[in-house]
């Protein structure tokens, strides 16, 4: 049997949330972790495809799956794409943290090499947003 997906919290995002989602039983690795800081996004799918267990990057860059969606599907990488629309309620830092957490066992079981949006009411699969003229 499988072990859950490991969620990798890319660099966008504060290195202390892969610990808090260990203490709260998510396994969790931070990019920096896995000797990955400083590499683009490319390089990034292509190292993780390496692990040895299966793992969801979790990142707070919307723009990723538009700019390299060749790029995740050739590594067959699994994304969870944080929205960043938050409200007035919520500092940017606490949005991402509250997000990730509130969502963590969907991202650990979403399906391998799928990209899924998340926001604090829900989740679907991503799709590229309309642009508003």
């Amino acid at each position: 049997m499988l072990s859950p997906p490991v969620l990798v919290i890319d660099e966008c995002l504060s290195t202390r949330l892969a610990g808090e989602l260990t203490l709260r039983g998510r396994p969790a690795k931070s990019i920096a972790s896995l000797g990955l800081r400083g590499l683009g996004d490319p390089q990034v799918f292509e190292a993780l495809r390496d692990l040895s267990e299966p793992y969801v990057i979790v990142t707070a860059d919307t723009a990723m799956p538009l700019d390299w969606m060749g790029a995740i599907e050739s590594a067959g990488a699994t994304v969870a794409v944080i929205a960043s629309r938050h409200t007035a309620d919520y500092l940017v830092g606490e949005w991402y943290r509250d997000v990730t957490h509130r969502w963590a066992h969907v991202m650990r079981d979403q399906p391998p090499g799928s990209v899924h949006r998340y926001t604090a009411r829900g989740h679907r699969e991503w799709r590229p947003r309309r642009r508003v003229r």
